[in-house]
This record gives C-alpha cells, sequence and structure tokens, in this order.
C-alpha cells in the first residue's frame, strides 16, 4: 500500500502542469511540419516559374498538374510521418506515471504496455479517422486546389505571378498554401492532444485500483468552444459512465474538436475506498465520496496561483508579464505560436521535476 497520500491541490497542478507542456510540445510539432510545407510552396513556385504561363496550352497545364501532384505526394507523405505520436504518447503516460507515484507514494504505479505505444500511431482516431487518412485527405485537398487555381488564372489571362498569388497568397487573400499550413497546424495540435490524452486514459485504467474516474477540465476563456463549456468539470467512471450528477455522455473524451485544449484528470479513490481508516482532507478537494478531486479546477486559477518565477520558466517572461497584467489569456500563452517546446526539452523539464 501507498507510503502516504499526497496533497489533492498538487495532483490537480501536476496534471494542468502536464497539460499545458503538452500543448507547448505540439508547438514544437507544428513547426516541423510548417517547414515542410513551406518547401513545398518553393517547389511548387518553381514548377510554376518554369513555364510561360500566359502561352501554355492544355498539355502543358496537364503535365504541370501531374508534376505538381507527385510533389505535393511526396511533400505530405514526408509530414504524415513528422509528428513523433508514438514517443509523445510514452510521454504523457511516464508523466501520469510520476505524477501518481508522488501522491499515492507508491513505486508500482503502472503504464501501458509497449505495444499500446507501438501502435498508436496508426490506432488511435483522430476524430473518428486515423491520422494517415487525415493527412491524405489535406494531401488530395491540396492537389485539388492548386490545379483548380491554375486553370482558373490561366482562363483569365493572368501572368505567371499573379497565378503564383493564388497559391502563395496576396494582401486581403489567402493562397491555397496558406489554408494548407492552417489545417495542417490545426491537425497537428489534434493528434498531439489526441495520442497524449489517450494515453493518460489507459494509464488510468491501468492503476484501476487507485483510480476510479475521470474529470474534464476545461480552459475557460473567451475561445472555448460551447462544447467544451458544457462538458467542464463533467465526471464519468472508467467505462466511460457518467458519475456524480455528470448527464452528458462521455463519447469519447478529450479532445472534442479541432485544436481543443481541455484536459482529464483522475478521480482517485477515498482512502476508505482504499482499505484505510483514515480521515479525508477537505482542504482544496471536493467531497470525500467523489474522491480527493481539487476544487479550484481550472487552467487559469491553476497559472494565478504560481509565482513570477514559475510562470517566466513555463511561458517566457515576456509572455509571462502580458499574463499576470491581463493583456493576453490563456489561449495566447498555450496556443504555442512563439514558445514551443521539444520533447527532449520536455523529457528533460521532466526529469528536474523528479530529481533526475
Amino acid at each position: 500500500m501507498a507510503k502516504g497520500r499526497g496533497d489533492a491541490q498538487q495532483l490537480f497542478d501536476g496534471f494542468v502542469s502536464s497539460a499545458l507542456d503538452i500543448l507547448r510540445l505540439a508547438a514544437s510539432e507544428k513547426n516541423k511540419v510548417l517547414k515542410r510545407l513551406a518547401r513545398l510552396e518553393r517547389k511548387l513556385i518553381g514548377t510554376l516559374s518554369e513555364t510561360d504561363l500566359t502561352t501554355a496550352q492544355k498539355a502543358d497545364v496537364n503535365k504541370i498538374v501531374r508534376g505538381a501532384n507527385g510533389i505535393i505526394a511526396t511533400h505530405y507523405a514526408e509530414i504524415a510521418d513528422l509528428p513523433e505520436l508514438a514517443a509523445i504518447s510514452l510521454f504523457a503516460a511516464e508523466n501520469v506515471q510520476d505524477i501518481l507515484k508522488i501522491y499515492f507514494g507508491k513505486d508500482a504505479i503502472g503504464i501501458p504496455r509497449q505495444a499500446y505505444f507501438d501502435s498508436v500511431a496508426s490506432d488511435v482516431l483522430i476524430q473518428g479517422s486515423p491520422a494517415a487518412d487525415w493527412w491524405r485527405g489535406q494531401e488530395a485537398a491540396t492537389q485539388f486546389k492548386f490545379a483548380q487555381q491554375l486553370r482558373l488564372g490561366m482562363i483569365a489571362g493572368e501572368t505567371n505571378q499573379q497565378i503564383i498569388a493564388r497559391i502563395v497568397g496576396k494582401s486581403g487573400q489567402p493562397g491555397i498554401m496558406e489554408i494548407a499550413k492552417r489545417d495542417a497546424a490545426s491537425l497537428v495540435q489534434t493528434s498531439v492532444q489526441t495520442v497524449a490524452n489517450d494515453a493518460r486514459r489507459n494509464t488510468f485504467n491501468a492503476n484501476d485500483d487507485l483510480i476510479k474516474g475521470k474529470r474534464q477540465v476545461s480552459t475557460l476563456d473567451g475561445h472555448t468552444s460551447e462544447v467544451c463549456m458544457a462538458y467542464s468539470g463533467g465526471e464519468w467512471d472508467l467505462d466511460d459512465k457518467p458519475i456524480n450528477g455528470t448527464t452528458l455522455p462521455y463519447k469519447g473524451g478529450t479532445p472534442r474538436h479541432f485544436k481543443c485544449r481541455s484536459v482529464e484528470v483522475p478521480i482517485t479513490k477515498t482512502f476508505k475506498e482504499l482499505g484505510l481508516d483514515i480521515s479525508e482532507s477537505p482542504i482544496g478537494t471536493r467531497a470525500s465520496d467523489e474522491g480527493q478531486i481539487a476544487a479550484d479546477t481550472t487552467f487559469d486559477a491553476f497559472l494565478k496561483r504560481k509565482d513570477k518565477a514559475y510562470l517566466d520558466e513555463k511561458l517566457g517572461p515576456g509572455r509571462a508579464e502580458l499574463f499576470r497584467d491581463g493583456k493576453i489569456t490563456l489561449r495566447d500563452l498555450v496556443n504555442g505560436d512563439g514558445n514551443p517546446v521539444t520533447l527532449e526539452e520536455l523529457r528533460a523539464i521532466a526529469r528536474k521535476r523528479r530529481g533526475g
């Protein structure tokens, strides 16, 4: 049995801190994908520049489209392999393991078997479909839009530069590559969130002797979706059945939509349920029959409790100051633009936290 259980607020803080780390990691993964798409954009520009499009014939156009389709397919095949989903999944599970070891004072905290992590990239569904299917869909969409804009530009008698502007965009009008980058960034963030949250859930299930359910914690700011507002604070057992007054069905849990920032935290068993004759501590927790769940369960409240040094390290001094002054929201802090971290950097942070 456990050596001694820790504070519920520390448990909650550990999970929110881990969730913020994953959001920042998603930014690093997005940057890798966006760099590859920038390379694709340059290749497409080069392809369009090889022919005088104002005098090109149908056969020339078909040749350009075939060549562009091959270039797009090659780049998207590489892009699909860029997010380190298996490594991210393992990192998320090990993070849960570390947090629960500290909380329960117990070393025997399980994580899923290696086979789970080996297959996560292909088995975990991103909003109902494998990640590979989403990337193939984005590849096909980019190919179609490239051919469409090329032909529309030629029908309009546009110059090479005008047609290139249809691909890369111009002032006030996004090009097809700007749309491709936006869609790719959204897919990367959702993929990272999905595999991380799935790993957390599977780790909860691997420790059902200590954990009896999960609770959704949603960011509550002006960008929170109506779905996540409704689900915020919802609780379900490990079989996904609503508990403790929750009426909404689980429906696969978080992320509940693209670019979702919500996370699930565990509902731990009470001392009584663990077979210990010890009074539950009411400080900072919900009622004991619901397990040790922090009462103050919002991302915003978590950050506002932290001191300057913590915020400066987590967010960067400039962004931390803006957050403290109320000039930016949580979305601005963790959407990753300008504040990415790599998986290796996160592993180093995790080792530092646990004193390794």
